[in-house]
């Protein structure tokens, strides 16, 4: 799948994993009485975590797949090597990424209906 179908505001598994996560554990936190309840986040509040998220993965995708594929800088265009090298380094950085939000999204499904239960290992 090209990267270019991914609308940037579209969110992603992993950060409704991460938001139902948060509110998993604000739920837990108040029937414990380990700490205050947190306000649930608004919509903007959301988006931009999810942005900071984004902005997180593509400097790491960049810093990353740059220092795999990129050893040395001798012309200002890249070399076929080089671009099919960070092509499939993005590839494979993002469909990792889906994959881990898809099954932590999975897990925190999985512990909501199961009360008491978190992602095993």
């Amino acid at each position: 799948q090209p990267l270019t179908s991914r609308s940037p505001l579209r969110r992603s598994p992993l950060c409704r994993a991460l938001a139902s996560f948060e509110a998993a554990m604000n739920v837990a936190m108040a029937s414990t009485g380990a700490g205050a309840v947190q306000p649930q986040a608004s919509p903007a509040e959301m988006l931009i975590a999810e942005m900071k998220g984004m902005a997180d993965c593509f400097a790491r995708m960049t810093t990353s797949c740059y220092s795999k594929c990129i050893p040395n800088v001798h012309e200002s265009k890249l070399s076929v090597g080089e671009m099919s090298c960070v092509d499939r380094c993005v590839s494979k950085y993002m469909d990792v990424h889906a994959s881990v939000g898809t099954e932590l999204q999975g897990a925190m499904a999985h512990s909501a209906v199961a009360p008491g239960a978190g992602p095993t290992e």
